[in-house]
């Protein structure tokens, strides 16, 4: 089976689009599709998905066949808490528990019913499908 990057170079490809001509289509940045295309990137967002096929003349679902698959264990809530806790502390080069690639991190300002400033801390994996949202 051919990878996700060969799928969508040679769809592009085939399209006569450019790198920088199926960005304009798809309203997604160059480099992501760069990415894509040199197989940094092995997961696409159901939005990006929707847009690249629509842009290669395929449906989604036939893009979904080339993306990775990722098989991994429940990750327990006790490391869940860690992982909030350090992004609250600021900490710096954290890494996804389900690949271990990095995490990109930030902390979401909320407040409560009474107006307490509450911060929450967010994060997602840049490979997989790992995400802190809550």
């Amino acid at each position: 089976m051919e990878s996700l990057a060969e799928f969508v170079q040679q769809r592009r490809e085939k399209a006569g689009l450019s790198l920088t001509g199926l960005a304009k289509r798809t309203h997604l940045d160059l480099e992501l599709l760069e990415d894509i295309e040199s197989g940094k990137e092995l997961f696409l967002s159901v939005t990006q998905r929707q847009q690249l096929a629509r842009a290669l003349k395929c449906s989604p679902a036939e893009l979904k066949i080339y993306e990775k698959n990722y098989e991994f264990d429940i990750i327990p809530q006790e490391r869940i808490e860690e992982l909030k806790t350090k992004i609250l502390n600021r900490e710096t080069n954290l890494k996804c528990p389900l690949c271990g690639e990095p995490l990109i991190t930030r902390i979401a300002k909320m407040h409560d019913l009474e107006d307490n400033l509450v911060l929450q801390p967010k994060a997602h994996c840049v490979k997989c499908v790992f995400q802190i949202k809550e």
